[in-house]
């Protein structure tokens, strides 16, 4: 073939076709893979030798020997015949991916050289040709047409039929370098995998590390027939919903690791393109041959102390030390990851904090549990709260009962509420706020209440949440003007706020009885099957929520009366490899009568602090709980938190869009991938208040790394206010809403 380029356009026409015919074998694999750091915080790598026996330096994997039945590409039966680690003393088998460039995007989210509009974002340049295992095959030289992330270079190999033989070659993603290299073999017509070799180096927050994963296809590859019924779904369908509680307890070595795992897979194994749901079935031998470790591929260990062993229900002798942090006591014989019997302590040296009502506060809390399972457990919580301003101790009694997908609480105490308990302010923020800045954000009151909730999660699609609380609610005025730092000489705000639908100041001790009711959907989620349970793509679909809140008259004494209904519309998505976006849309009304207290008002999320860790689509940046740095005289005010908070009908839009690159990034001349740029679009529609507030910003998210600067300028019924500047903590949207 002279014309050469005529090659890479039969790869890019031909790739979907190239990947359908590739069906039934069978073939033995072996995975090897490993990772270590080379910098990390010192108080983090104190934590890592001590609890999860991490070392700096040292390469910490394992070795997986398997026998792999293909349907399709995103279709495999895994046979595991043997699991070994390389200084990791509870390894977990790694299951086959078939890597190519076959999809339009592959990895994390990068676009593939045989991509439909390919040659839209790449130049091919002929290399040479060549006969491989008796074939002609067709080399180029891959080069973005753009300097941005997400774009391979390198050298790609095709055959005269336009399909995937090789390549070798680099990628980089949210500052992740990735250094492939591919190898396949001609077998029945088609090029099927030999070799895959990819070494991701990169950092994040002042950690740097490195991982690599191998799998090298060993022996002849084989025809295989699969059983009709192969790859049909399981009749008993099981899921994991949990996902955040799982997230939070595993342990950071083994969660990076395993996120970085998931995120060069996850586009490979999904093939959207192929319409088959991706499923994977593992079967693990019981007695195991054990195959000699790839000794070249693992280095010698550091020393022989260097042993990775994630275990996070370590038992240790008690020490009157371990009062100062909170920590848990385990009881009984372990089962394979937990104890049926735990004590945890909650130490008030971390739950301790300061504001201009109690003054110092301190929170200590006993918790026993008895476990079923990991996550299947009854709980009791006994918690006191000692306010040394007023000389007063508070506290509750909860008992709970949860399993992964129910989870059902009642409480009873004398404790203080937030107005709005939806989305609250950290009180930790808002000592330093309180006491630097002399800005009192969070408004509190007192109550004396029962409480009931319930969560029941019915899939990955649907779930419900509803509670019910009785309270005898009290006013709670400042009583105290204690400050460490005389900020623009501030008067403290009340505790009690007004705003022009709500001009009284404070309200009468009452009796409430309030309901709530949420129902969550997703409609068009996609899903994939590991054995029989059924795994979920958060970012597929949006999350749509109806909340329905009463205040009941008469029932038991309630003096509250007022019906709500809000409809929540919550979108995460990558609108290209280069734009990530956000959406959150809100509409609301009360209907009936309006809530009499203001207590019960509709209140909005406002921005957090000048220091901001916490999700950063869901709040306005300069409505709401937190001051900001503003230009002008309203630098020297303090915000009313609550200026917004409606009893009639509103409507809410908050929006952000993250780039790779779009207008002052190309102008410094920043590289950096890790650095992207934000614009920002909120709105919020009072008509009670004959209000359309509007915010418009700019920001540079991963400024040295941990940083995230912001410049908006806000807007009331088209009128420009005053422009604010905000520093906080780096934080990514995160593409996928995960359950409640």
């Amino acid at each position: 073939m002279n014309d050469f380029q005529a090659v890479v356009d039969l790869a890019i026409t031909k790739a979907p076709n190239h990947a359908a015919q590739i069906r039934h074998l069978q073939f033995d694999v072996e995975i090897t893979e490993k990772g270590r750091f080379d910098r990390f915080p010192y108080v983090g790598k104190q934590r890592l030798q001590k609890l999860e026996g991490i070392k700096i330096g040292q390469w910490y994997g394992k070795q997986t020997n398997s026998h792999v039945y293909l349907g399709a590409m995103n279709q495999m039966i895994h046979h595991v015949k043997s699991v070994q680690g390389n200084q990791i003393k509870y390894p977990r088998p790694t299951l086959f991916f078939w890597s190519d460039f076959y999809q339009d995007f592959v990895g994390t989210q990068c676009v593939s050289p045989l991509n439909f509009h390919a040659r839209s974002y790449y130049q091919y340049t002929f290399k040479q040709t060549f006969q491989l295992q008796g074939q002609a095959v067709y080399q180029f030289t891959v080069t973005p047409k753009m300097k941005t992330d997400r774009l391979f270079s390198g050298i790609l190999t095709l055959s005269q039929e336009g399909m995937f033989v090789g390549f070798d070659g680099s990628v980089e993603s949210d500052a992740i370098d990735y250094r492939i290299h591919i190898q396949n073999q001609y077998k029945y017509e088609s090029w099927l995998p030999r070799i895959a070799n990819f070494n991701v180096r990169g950092g994040v927050l002042g950690i740097t590390g490195e991982y690599e994963i191998e799998e090298n296809v060993q022996g002849e590859i084989q025809f295989w027939q699969p059983r009709v019924h192969e790859f049909e779904n399981s009749n008993k369908i099981n899921e994991v919903l949990n996902i955040s509680e799982r997230a939070f307890d595993e342990t950071y070595v083994s969660q990076l690791l395993a996120n970085l795992h998931q995120g060069l897979i996850r586009k490979w194994k999904q093939r959207p393109q192929s319409a088959l749901q991706a499923v994977d079935s593992v079967i693990i031998e019981p007695v195991q041959q054990k195959q000699a470790l790839h000794s070249a591929f693992f280095p010698a260990p550091l020393d022989s102390s260097s042993i990775a062993y994630f275990d996070t229900l370590r038992k240790s002798p008690f020490r009157l030390d371990q009062l100062i942090f909170s920590k848990s006591f385990y009881f009984g014989k372990k089962r394979a990851d937990f104890y049926p019997f735990e004590i945890y302590y909650k130490s008030p040296v971390f739950d301790s904090n300061f504001n201009t009502v109690e003054g110092f506060v301190s929170n200590a809390a006993l918790v026993f549990r008895k476990r079923w399972a990991r996550y299947h457990w009854l709980e009791t919580e006994v918690l006191g709260r000692r306010s040394f301003g007023l000389n007063r101790n508070t506290g509750y009694i909860k008992l709970r009962y949860k399993t992964e997908n129910f989870d059902i609480s009642a409480s009873q105490g004398d404790y203080v509420a937030q107005y709005n308990p939806d989305n609250t302010i950290s009180p930790e923020m808002n000592s330093l706020s309180t006491l630097l800045l002399k800005n009192n954000q969070m408004k509190i009151y007192r109550k004396q209440y029962w409480n009931i909730s319930m969560l029941k999660r019915f899939s990955s699609r649907l779930f419900m949440k509803a509670s019910a609380e009785s309270a005898f609610r009290s006013q709670m005025d400042n009583s105290t003007g204690y400050h460490w730092v005389n900020y623009l000489n501030r008067t403290f705000s009340s505790n009690n706020p007004t705003n022009d639908e709500s001009i009284k100041e404070g309200f009468d001790n009452h009796q409430s009885f309030i309901t709530q009711f949420t129902l969550g959907f997703r409609p068009f989620l996609t899903q994939s099957y590991l054995n029989s349970t059924r795994q979920s793509d958060w970012g597929s679909s949006p999350l749509i929520q109806i909340k329905y809140r009463a205040g009941w008259p008469e029932v038991f004494g309630s003096q509250v009366d007022f019906q709500m209904l809000e409809f929540s519309y919550v979108q995460n998505l990558a609108l290209s490899p280069w734009v990530k976006s956000g959406f959150i849309l809100n509409s609301g009304t009360f209907f009936g009568r309006s809530p009499e207290y203001f207590l019960d008002y509709k209140h909005f999320n406002g921005g957090l602090n000048l220091i901001q860790t916490g999700d950063m689509l869901a709040s306005h940046r300069l409505v709401g709980y937190y001051q900001n740095f503003t230009s002008g005289a309203n630098q020297r005010l303090n915000v009313n938190h609550y200026a917004y908070s409606t009893s009639g009908t509103y409507l809410e839009a908050l929006s952000q869009f993250q780039f790779s690159n779009l207008w002052l990034k190309p102008i410094l001349g920043t590289k950096k991938a890790y650095v992207k740029e934000l614009l920002i679009a909120n709105a919020v529609y009072l008509p009670k208040q004959k209000l359309f507030y509007q915010e418009l910003g700019y920001g540079l998210d991963g400024v040295i790394k941990v940083l995230r600067l912001e410049a908006i300028a806000n807007f009331s019924n088209g009128q420009f206010n005053y422009i604010g500047f905000r520093v906080n903590i780096n934080s990514r949207i995160r593409i996928g809403n995960i359950p409640e």
